[in-house]
């Protein structure tokens, strides 16, 4: 039979779900029907009954000079478009359109929405450390970060631009106050310190390393970590300045946080084996920096160190799958900075 010729009368043979003919005209798929006698192909399919042999047909058609021509396969929902991609699970050829991603290869539509209920649903991917692969709003909490720093500097009346000072109400209130955390035990000066800023220049260059270590670190850690870390870098910072200067101390800065990023970023480069010798010159220059410009908090500073140092490496070398061991260490970390600066207020009281 010539490749141009129709099918010839006679038995029907089984074949391949969504397959035409070589004349064009789509027969009713063997093997497959619509689910409960719709005509509807999105409906949803099920399979023919067994053959006498216990198993489903194949749809190879026969070989042998008489053989028919190879059908092409067509998409069993858009049965005009010819596609040579079937379901991993069922077999029924599939378009683009009807792709599902799957483990392994494509799922049709149905085995995708059924997939969860089997307890088959894919997982959203996650780094070596945790963090959860982000397709939506990646950075989102270092974003939130740095649209409160600049909230609080609106609110400090912008200091250094105009008239703007560090005499504003608002400074007064939340920046790292020794007086105000020896007399009064405002112990929420330590984390609120680093969101406000001295002048324009200040803020820039600290939402400047923010945004390009804090996007890195979300998404290695995942945004709860990653959110932990800034809580204790800053804590930490604050901290050992306060043990240091007591009631003297007034500072102000997310530099406290920023260090504490570039110490954790080195711990986890360092347990990833990624070359580390560019985050090392960044913190030696801003190193040289604190400690040869006046009016700059080198405690603050050497205290986010520390604390990004200790918190880089509970992530980096705590197994990701003890989440519950991760957060209490960070969390005793955090408990223990707390108790020094209490115990420092006792001793200055």
């Amino acid at each position: 039979m010539g490749a141009g010729t129709a099918w010839a009368a006679g038995p029907r043979r089984h074949q391949v779900p969504g397959y035409h003919h070589a004349s064009g005209q789509p027969p009713e798929p063997a093997g497959w029907r619509p689910a409960g006698g719709s005509s509807d192909p999105s409906d949803g399919w099920t399979p023919d009954a067994p053959s006498a042999t216990g198993s489903r047909p194949t749809g190879q058609p026969e070989r042998g000079p008489a053989a028919h021509p190879r059908p092409v396969p067509y998409c069993y929902r858009h049965t005009d478009r010819e596609t040579y991609v079937s379901c991993q699970r069922c077999g029924r050829p599939i378009c683009p359109e009807c792709m599902r991603p799957a483990a392994v290869g494509f799922h049709c539509p149905q085995e995708g929405a059924a997939a969860p209920h089997r307890g088959a649903a894919s997982r959203r991917p996650v780094t070596s450390l945790g963090g959860r692969a982000m397709a939506r709003r990646p950075g989102l909490v270092t974003q939130v970060l740095i649209g409160l720093c600049v909230a609080a500097y609106v609110l400090q009346g912008l200091p250094g631009l105009a008239s703007g000072n560090l005499d504003n109400a608002f400074t007064g209130d939340y920046s790292l106050d020794g007086q105000g955390i020896a007399l009064n035990d405002e112990y929420y000066r330590l984390l609120t310190a680093a969101f406000l800023h001295a002048g324009i220049l200040h803020i820039l260059f600290n939402m400047y390393a923010l945004y390009l270590l804090g996007t890195q670190l979300e998404q290695i850690l995942g945004r709860v970590r990653y959110l932990a870390l800034f809580v204790v870098c800053a804590v930490g910072g604050n901290t050992l300045s306060y043990l240091i200067n007591g009631r003297d101390v007034f500072s102000v800065g997310a530099s406290t946080a920023v260090f504490g990023f570039f110490a954790a970023y080195y711990v986890i480069a360092r347990r990833l084996r990624v070359d580390t010798s560019a985050i090392l010159i960044i913190v030696g220059i801003n190193l040289v920096i604190t400690f040869t410009i006046p009016n700059i908090d080198k405690w603050g500073h050497i205290g986010g160190l520390a604390a990004g140092l200790a918190v880089g490496a509970i992530y980096a070398y705590v197994p990701a799958r003890r989440g519950w061991a991760q957060a209490a260490a960070v969390g005793a970390v955090l408990a223990a900075l707390l108790l020094i600066a209490v115990a420092r207020t006792s001793t200055v009281t």
